[in-house]
């Protein structure tokens, strides 16, 4: 299975999806003119990481902005590792925040709120 990277841009994060050691990295902002297209394959590769390798998820997310459309298309990424969780799959996400930014903390409260799988929130100082 191939890794997924893309580079950082204005409006879309970095992505860095490891098939090899199941460490997922985004990074930046997120706030694409069409979010849907964006993480589409973002989507299919988790999909299919769980379908054939089958091994732990580690995904740390670290935005500096989400829009509300990049918000919804989260909450669809985090139902899948709800999914191969409830299955026995294991995940846990690490939610990254600057100690002074309030609004990334709570979306990412509100985002993770239901979740059963394994996350954390860590606070850095820039």
């Amino acid at each position: 299975m191939n890794n997924f990277v893309t580079e950082e841009s204005k409006y879309t994060m970095a992505v860095n999806l490891d098939a090899a050691t199941g460490l997922c990295k985004m990074q930046g902002n997120s706030y694409p003119e069409d979010a849907i297209s964006f993480f589409e394959p973002l989507n299919k590769w988790f999909e299919q990481y769980i379908e054939e390798v089958n091994k732990p998820l580690i995904v740390e997310i670290q935005l500096n902005y989400l829009n509300s459309s990049s918000s919804k298309c989260f909450m669809d990424l985090f139902d899948l590792f709800e999914d191969y969780s409830n299955d026995g799959g294991e995940v846990i996400v690490k939610w990254f925040f600057a100690k002074d930014d309030d609004e990334i903390k709570e979306a990412g409260e509100e985002l993770l709120e239901d979740a059963t799988f394994k996350y954390e929130f860590v606070e850095f100082t820039d």
